[in-house]
């Protein structure tokens, strides 16, 4: 049995409070959404699910590898939306801006993963920040209205200076994460 892990770039706390000031105001649609916790909100930028724990030392050498090549990076968060855009929604999710350099860390990643005999994911990189999952379509109509209140909202920058290996252990009450390592970005500016 392995150990449920994620690569994530976190959030910085005046963010995080933006964000749950503004789900505070979405939960008046009284809508069927499991909020994420201010706590809990990330950048997904890689899901890899059950993980040997003899593999983590060998995923470890590898990100730090990869974190040696990119320098610290900007992405803009703005606007909120609906995953799938067609039929039943299941995730409101915060757009990511200006990602070019992002998606090349997350494809250093892929590659390292690759390597190491990890298949590469079938659907192209999305980034977006998960802040709720739909459960059912109880007040979806006054969800979708609250949502237009936020249509192109921005969230402002966040200035991505790490990523993590998580650790995401399910719980009733909601996951628990643990940063098992960061990965300071660290290619020297010229």
């Amino acid at each position: 049995m392995g150990i449920r892990c994620f690569i994530a770039v976190p959030l910085e706390q005046e963010l995080k409070e933006g964000i749950a000031a503004s789900v505070t105001d979405l939960r008046k649609s009284d809508a069927d959404v499991k909020w994420v916790r201010a706590e809990n909100l990330h950048i997904t930028l890689r899901f890899l699910g059950e993980t040997e724990e003899g593999f983590l030392p060998v995923l470890q050498e590898g990100f730090s590898t990869v974190a040696s090549r990119h320098g610290s990076l900007m992405v803009g968060l703005q606007g909120i939306g609906l995953f799938p855009k067609k039929g039943a929604p299941r995730v409101v999710w915060i757009d990511i801006s200006n990602y070019r350099e992002l998606a090349g860390l997350h494809e250093d990643i892929e590659g390292v993963l690759f390597t190491m005999g990890v298949k590469k994911e079938d659907r192209p990189f999305s980034p977006h920040l998960t802040i709720g999952r739909v459960r059912s379509p109880k007040n979806a109509t006054a969800l979708f209205r609250a949502l237009q209140a936020f249509g192109d909202r921005d969230f402002g920058t966040l200035r991505i200076g790490s990523f993590s290996l998580m650790k995401s252990e399910l719980r009733p009450e909601g996951p628990e994460y643990t940063t098992l390592k960061e990965f300071d970005l660290k290619k020297e500016e010229r």
